[in-house]
């Protein structure tokens, strides 16, 4: 009876958990669209011409990815409450200094310190799922929570335009700044570590051995490359929506925002169906983890639409396709984080594993702002960008269901 009410108690504990992390994608990305949505009235305060913006839109991910591997190294070792409290408190702190910044350059060193705070984010949401998920249902979790960035970037979409109007961008970067450094104060009260017991053995960081040997799987590459496409594709929409937003539509900040934000919610709420329709489908006849590759494949070339939007040029249409390529990018990117957590073998390192998995996709995805600021500022048009992104999710779709099948080992 004792067992049977503790396990009682495990249970809506686990929910606690993952709304946290839910709300974490969210702040994370409510930052991240502050910037997009501030742009073009920071661009003409501080006369920044599209390839600075692409730039300066980039700029977070300088530290972002040269981090993602060392901040989950530690992420592994300390575990998931520390350093989900440490991480918000600092990225949040960066959006308070980016809120006072008087120059382009100050503002440049603050998004850098946001990218420090942001490196473990998703490290900590995949060992968060790992230890507190059930096999069968991690795809379905991880999407959810990951529908937390599309709220989290309609919301900060949609507030900062509407704080910007009334009271200016630097008004919404603390705003949000401050709601982070709630969220990193109810973090270190709420969570425990599952290893949080007297007799938990000593976890080893992962090995250069181990990260050489992730590299020889064909499996963990096929989730690399999706990674890689993804993340390229969300960084570009992330960055430059608004702006493409006004340059197709001539719509102003507000219109702008209410805009964004409705393709974000569409987006999410459609993630979440995709995501558990097709993973019926697919684990009906019982869990085999790498079939999980179908409903990435079948996601990516949903996302593969975004190559459509040069032939729309009306808001409906731009609007549906927007939403539409969307929700299948962010199905596609759960059941892929879900797939990543299932085939490696040693799950007490995942973290480190993602933050493999993220410093090589970020790398990508730091291009993604600044070769479309080129791309706009040669042609006067954003059409050659959709159509590279297009390209490169059919080619992903096709190397994940070839590449993933066997399991991810570390130890050789």
């Amino acid at each position: 009876m004792t067992t049977h009410a503790r396990g009682r108690r495990a249970i809506p504990a686990r929910y606690v958990f993952f709304f946290l992390v839910f709300l974490m994608y969210a702040i994370s990305y409510g930052d991240r669209a502050a910037l997009s949505i501030a742009l073009p009235t920071m661009g003409r305060e501080f006369s920044l011409t599209p390839v600075q913006m692409g730039w300066v839109s980039s700029s977070f991910l300088w530290s972002y990815f040269l981090l993602n591997l060392p901040s989950t190294i530690v992420l592994d070792v300390v575990g998931a409450r520390a350093i989900g409290s440490l991480a918000v408190g600092v990225w949040s702190f960066a959006m308070l200094l980016g809120g006072m910044a008087q120059n382009i350059t100050q503002f440049l060193l603050t998004r850098v310190l946001l990218g420090v705070g942001e490196a473990p984010t998703f490290g900590v949401g995949a060992t968060v799922v790992r230890n507190w998920a059930q096999p069968r249902e991690r795809g379905s979790v991880m999407t959810v929570l990951l529908t937390g960035m599309q709220l989290g970037l309609a919301g900060g979409t949609i507030a900062g335009a509407y704080l910007i109007t009334f009271f200016g961008w630097r008004c919404e970067f603390m705003a949000l700044g401050g709601v982070g450094i709630a969220w990193a104060l109810a973090w270190w009260l709420v969570y425990r570590n599952p290893q949080d017991k007297a007799d938990a053995a000593p976890r080893k960081p992962i090995s250069m051995r181990e990260i050489r040997n992730l590299f020889r799987s064909s499996s963990f590459l096929g989730i690399l490359v999706v990674q890689c496409t993804q993340n390229y594709l969300n960084f570009l929409v992330m960055s430059w929506m608004p702006l493409y937003l006004i340059h197709e539509l001539h719509i102003n900040t507000t219109g702008t925002g209410n805009s964004t934000a409705l393709c974000y919610l569409v987006a999410a709420i459609g993630a979440v169906m995709i995501g558990r329709i097709l993973e019926r489908l697919v684990f009906r006849n019982g869990i085999h983890p790498p079939n999980r590759r179908f409903v990435v494949a079948t996601c990516l070339l949903g996302a593969a639409a975004i190559g459509l939007l040069p032939y729309f040029h009306t808001m409906m249409p731009i609007l549906l396709v927007l939403s539409g390529a969307l929700a299948c990018l962010m199905a596609a990117n759960g059941a892929n984080t879900a797939l990543l957590t299932d085939m490696v073998q040693d799950g007490g390192k995942i973290g480190a594993v993602t933050g493999v998995t993220l410093t090589c996709s970020n790398s990508l995805g730091l291009l993604s702002p600044i070769l479309t600021g080129y791309i706009v500022s040669w042609t006067g048009s954003f059409d050659m960008a959709w159509y590279m992104c297009a390209a490169a999710l059919i080619i992903a779709a096709g190397l994940s269901l070839t590449m993933v099948r066997n399991p991810i080992r570390m130890d050789g």
